[in-house]
This record gives structure tokens, C-alpha cells and sequence, in this order.
């Protein structure tokens, strides 16, 4: 008889949607929004990048070889001792610049390092599936977690049905909390007559302030569901555009640019639409789940140029916009549709740079920029460039504001130098 070989499925929307994430370097799990892990993969207290990759590096592992827990342990463990990266130790945090005792590499950290990546990656990928296959099998039925002390919450959310894109599986879909267990199955209409089951109604949400301790933003979170993990599913496609341009804000001026020259007429719109979301979520006050911080384009080649010819090359070619400056754009109490409009085209006013002035002396950029619904007008955006925010070094927004173009000036004579654009004679 012919011997049968077994070999392991590898779940590819898992693993894709591990793969497409970025990096994000955070002292406090809380200090990166739930919703940012869908695009940037970080470990609480790892502060050294090459660390962080060897992390990765194994969890990819986990998830397309099948590695069990203790080769995932025994790969990890050595380069951590050796890193100083095990057991209580004082650190500081960046954020109050005081000495603190934090538990960095142990046993357990690693046990729940690796079932979180897994589980939510995982997660993603029958998200994925879920959604492929809506048509056949339209319904979800939630099923309880196998442990022997489940959590109330979850026990009773077992046996709920309800159609696959219902607002109640949406923020209740596993995995929702620190070590959950529990899942989904599809049903077709079919499959729910047999196993005797009915579409049902959604259990009452109860919903609760959360305030972030390390930032102060305040969200509405659902009870069972960990402010951690209170974002949709779905990350891998709807990442893609901040997923690519994040890659670019780590990369060296010239990498990011020919990567994103290279592919300007795919990643646009999909730039596009991902930062009217953000400007959006933050202008109805959603913002806590947005994340605090996005890239919305590329200093442009010709730019870049003018920009070293006049002794200031800034080390990354990317344009970004912290959740602070847009609060000031938008304004605190509430934001006029307009100004909202005028944000929202950022990424594109910056493929569209006419003219440009640099003040050397405070290393400002001054950009005048066509709209393309203000043929007569211009939109002046003003940049800090290698501005320090935070941990992040970049070139941020400070300014965005509608300018007659004929009689526009950067600012006092003598002061800027222009780097973008000829002089009319």
C-alpha cells in the first residue's frame, strides 16, 4: 500500500496579512491604537529594532512552518539573554523620562506573545475567508471557548447567529480579548436547518469608557471586548496603503522614492482614501481608535533635489501628519466641512506642487500647491522638515490654508530661499 504523506496546510491569508505589516516601536502596549497592530507589528518594551525582527522573524515561523511553542522559545531565548532583554529590570520610559521596574523577556511573555500573534493573525485570515464566501454562507454563528473557565462574557454570546456582516459580529468576532479561544463557524441557510440553529437578535450592547492612561484619549468599548483589540477586521486589505507608505517613512530618501515613483498610479487612490478616513474618524471624534500619526505622501523628486541644492537634504522623503497638528487644523471643538475637505486632500495637493521655499534657518518648508477644484486658487502647506515627534524623526505638516497665488509671498524677504519652481522674469 502507498504510504501517505500529510503535510500541513499553510493558512496563506494568515501569513499575508502577518506579512504586509510594518513596524512600530511602543514602550507600552497602549501606546500604539488598537486598530494600528493591524499594520505595524511591536512588542511592548522592545526598544531595539534588530530585537523586534528577531521577534518577527520567529512568529512568521509560528505561522507559516507550524513551529511549536518550545522551538519558538528556544530560537528567542539565547539572543534575549545576551541582549539583556530578560527578567525585572529597570527601564526608562520614554514617555516620563522616569526609571520604571518592567517585566521584559520571560517564559510567559513569550507564551503570550506567540499565541496573540498567531490568534489574531489567524483571525484575519478566516475574516478573509468569511467575507470570499458571504454569498454561499451569508451567516456566523459564535462558538464558545473550549477552556474549562471560559469568560461570562463569551459563554454568552455562544450560539448567537446572525448575518456575517452584521455591527454586532463585527466588534464582537474573535479574537477580543488577552487569550481568547473562542471562534466563529459559516452556516448557510442549509447547514443552519440541520444543526438546528436560527438567525437570531444581537445580545444588548453594553458599552463602557476606556481612557488611555498613556495618552488620554477616551473610547467607547464594548463590554467583552479588550480596548486592545476594539477594531473590524479586515486589516490586510485595508491596510495595504498605510502598510506601503509606513515601509517608505523607514526607509532612506532614495528607496522610498523610487518605490513609491515606481508605483504612483496604484498606491495613490488607495493613499487617498485611507487618509480621508483618518482625517474623518478624527473630525467626529473617533480618533482614539484611528491611530495618531499618518504619512500622506512624498516629497517629489525635483523637490527633493532643490532641497539639497540648498544644503538641506532631509534624511527621509516622506510627509506626514501627527493627530496633534491635525486637531489644530481641524479645530478642538469641531470642524467646518470645508476645512475637513481641505485636509482631505492633502495627499493629493503633495503630487502637485508648483512652487516651493525652504527658511533655512528653521528648516520650514513652505509648498504652494494646485487643488483640483480650485483652478484659480492655491493651498499653501507648511512642513518642519526631520521634525522630532515623539520617538518618530520626519518631515511633518504644521500648516495647510487657501492662498490667492498672485499675491502670495512665504513670509519676510529675505528669509526663505526658493528650492521649487523659477522666478517670473
Amino acid at each position: 500500500m502507498a504510504q501517505i504523506d500529510l503535510k500541513p496546510v499553510v493558512p496563506e491569508e494568515a501569513v499575508a496579512y502577518f506579512r504586509q505589516k510594518g513596524y512600530r516601536i511602543g514602550f507600552d502596549h497602549r501606546d500604539v491604537a488598537g486598530q494600528e497592530h493591524q499594520a505595524a507589528y511591536t512588542v511592548a518594551k522592545a526598544m531595539q529594532m534588530d530585537l523586534v525582527r528577531d521577534i518577527r522573524a520567529q512568529s512568521d515561523r509560528a505561522l507559516a512552518e507550524g513551529i511549536a511553542f518550545g522551538e519558538f522559545k528556544r530560537a528567542l531565548m539565547p539572543g534575549m539573554i545576551d541582549r539583556g532583554w530578560w527578567g525585572r529590570k529597570g527601564v526608562v520610559d520614554p514617555l516620563t523620562g522616569e526609571t520604571v521596574s518592567a517585566q521584559l523577556g520571560s517564559a510567559s511573555r513569550l507564551r503570550r506573545i506567540f499565541d496573540t500573534n498567531l490568534a489574531t493573525a489567524y483571525s484575519e485570515g478566516q475574516a478573509e475567508r468569511i467575507e470570499a464566501n458571504a454569498g454561499l454562507f451569508p451567516f456566523l454563528e459564535y462558538v464558545r471557548s473550549a477552556a474549562a473557565h471560559p469568560r461570562p462574557t463569551h459563554l454568552a454570546y455562544a450560539g448567537v447567529v446572525l448575518p456575517a456582516g452584521h455591527p454586532w459580529m463585527r466588534a464582537h468576532m474573535p479574537v477580543k480579548e488577552w487569550g481568547c479561544k473562542c471562534t466563529v463557524i459559516q452556516h448557510s441557510a442549509a447547514t443552519l436547518r440541520r444543526a438546528g440553529l436560527k438567525v437570531g437578535d444581537a445580545p444588548q450592547e453594553v458599552m463602557r469608557l476606556v481612557v488611555n492612561g498613556r495618552t488620554g484619549e477616551e473610547m467607547q468599548v464594548p463590554v467583552g471586548v479588550d480596548p486592545a483589540f476594539n477594531y473590524p477586521h479586515g486589516g490586510r486589505r485595508a491596510n495595504l496603503a498605510r502598510m506601503m507608505m509606513d515601509k517608505a517613512d523607514a526607509s532612506a530618501a532614495a528607496t522610498a522614492t523610487r518605490v513609491l515613483q515606481d508605483g504612483a498610479d496604484t498606491w495613490a487612490p488607495l493613499v487617498d482614501s485611507e487618509w480621508s478616513e483618518w482625517v474623518n474618524r478624527h473630525a467626529i471624534g473617533d480618533g482614539a481608535q484611528a491611530g495618531s500619526r499618518r504619512v500622506a505622501g512624498l516629497l517629489q523628486p525635483d523637490l527633493q533635489r532643490g532641497l539639497k541644492a540648498a544644503g538641506a537634504a532631509p534624511a527621509h522623503a516622506t510627509i506626514a501628519m501627527d493627530a496633534g497638528a491635525l486637531g489644530e487644523l481641524l479645530g478642538q471643538a469641531g470642524a467646518a466641512a470645508d476645512q475637513v475637505a481641505l485636509v482631505e486632500q492633502l495627499p493629493g495637493l503633495l503630487r502637485r506642487v508648483g512652487e516651493a521655499w525652504l527658511d533655512v534657518s528653521a528648516k520650514r518648508l513652505v509648498m504652494l500647491c494646485t487643488p483640483e477644484d480650485l483652478p484659480r486658487h492655491a493651498v499653501e502647506v507648511t512642513v518642519a522638515l526631520d521634525a522630532q515627534l515623539r520617538r518618530d524623526v520626519g518631515n511633518q505638516v504644521r500648516g495647510m490654508r487657501v492662498v490667492d497665488p498672485a499675491r502670495f509671498a512665504p513670509g519676510a524677504a529675505g528669509a526663505f530661499v526658493r528650492v521649487l519652481g523659477q522666478d517670473e522674469p
